[in-house]
């Protein structure tokens, strides 16, 4: 099983009846640096990437309303959070400026769904343009005695969100704030933030500076940035973990490249890799090995032109076949969270039917060419192609 790391935090939030509302999530790091530390555009991105892209199995957070700390310069900036605004709740912290800028950016997400809570701003006319965009308010009742709260309540009567009392901890506060009005409650009286681990994908930067300038083009060709895309495994494999994430809800799990793209669009799927390149390293090597093993399934199911076997697919299955190599993950549990029809499962686990025979000669080619063995018993046509690939692939790495 793969070593497992803290991915972040999450500490729950509940309603005046103690019923379960939403999650706050929170950045941490397996070296314990503070979000402080990285700094909190980092830190936002790590937690949404982590959220997405982790294998875990504490995955209750993710049915959840996710609130989420971020910074001004990541509010600001043209790569937003690549998330469905109906999942999130962008909390505006003390340490944001409500600048012009701040308060245009939030008016902007505002109109496309997204809801924003205000936390700890201690009530500073500055941040009065913001009111109008926020579902919540956020009060630290560690910072202020209760006679505070009820006057900055009153003073803001017309509020017309939720109002949310943090770092409860114990009943009497949480009655006293009760009977203020405040309506969701947090903190170490109903639970401490909870430590998500698991392994985070970590898909490589292969491809990666062709990948953003095809995605950033004013006109993106679709089909050559699926090529692209699918020419690197970890980055392939990532935007599938992703799309089939419960952030992304289908019908029927999406297995392909150019589905993807269709899924999440242009512009999310901008933001989704531009924001794996932030966080995220690569590894060449095994890149390597298992780019040459889906190519090869991928060669071997168009030379069988058999009825339904789908040479796109055969590709999907070898890259799922090094998913333990890539990215230090445990298969099973990788495939736990990553829905597989029944067909290309046990294509990848037992080398069954049509797309299973193509890996198991890949992975037999690859045996024989690693020990240098047995390959004058190999169908010299297979060999050809074995090496053909190999040579592209290489020559694909020499390029970057």
């Amino acid at each position: 099983m793969a070593e497992t790391f803290p991915l972040l935090a999450a500490q729950p939030i509940y309603d005046n009846k103690n019923r379960f509302y939403a999650v706050e999530l929170l950045y941490r790091s397996a070296l314990n640096l503070t979000a402080e530390t990285v700094g909190d555009t980092a830190a936002t991105s790590e937690v949404v990437f982590n959220l997405c892209a982790g294998i875990t199995s504490q995955t209750e957070h993710y049915d959840a309303t996710a609130f989420i700390n971020v910074s001004s310069e990541f509010l600001v900036s043209q790569s937003f959070l690549p998330l469905e605004p109906d999942k999130v709740v962008i909390e505006l912290v003390e340490r944001i400026k409500p600048t012009r800028a701040v308060v245009n950016a939030v008016a902007r997400w505002y109109e496309k769904g997204f809801r924003f809570a205000l936390d700890d701003f201690e009530f500073d006319p500055a941040w009065e343009p913001l009111l109008q965009y926020a579902s919540y308010i956020k009060v630290d009742v560690s910072t202020l005695t209760l006679a505070q709260a009820r006057v900055f309540k009153q003073k803001l009567s017309g509020f017309k969100g939720k109002w949310l009392a943090e770092r409860v901890e114990d009943e009497a506060t949480k009655q006293a704030y009760e009977e203020l009005g405040f309506e969701l409650f947090q903190g170490y009286y109903f639970a401490k933030p909870a430590i998500v681990y698991g392994t985070r994908l970590e898909p490589s930067s292969l491809q990666l500076a062709k990948v953003l300038s095809l995605c950033f083009e004013e006109e993106p060709d679709l089909t050559e940035l699926s090529r692209v895309i699918s020419e690197d495994p970890q980055l392939s494999v990532c935007l599938l973990k992703i799309v089939n994430s419960p952030l992304y809800p289908t019908a029927s799990p999406i297995t392909r490249v150019k589905d993807v793209i269709m899924r999440l669009g242009i512009e999310k799927l901008r933001r989704w890799i531009a924001l794996i390149g932030a966080v995220t390293a690569s590894s060449p090597e095994a890149s390597r090995m298992v780019l040459v093993r889906a190519q090869m399934c991928y060669e071997l199911a168009k030379w069988k032109s058999s009825p339904g076997l789908d040479a796109d697919q055969c590709y999907f299955v070898g890259l799922l076949s090094g998913v333990d190599i890539m990215l230090g993950v445990d298969k099973a549990s990788f495939f736990e969270k990553l829905p597989l029809s029944e067909q290309t499962r046990k294509a990848v686990e037992d080398c069954d039917g049509p797309m299973g025979q193509c890996l198991r000669i890949a992975l037999k080619l690859e045996r024989l060419v690693r020990m240098k063995e047995g390959l004058d018993k190999v169908d010299s046509r297979l060999l050809t192609t074995y090496q053909s690939v190999s040579t592209k692939v290489q020559e694909l790495f020499n390029t970057i």
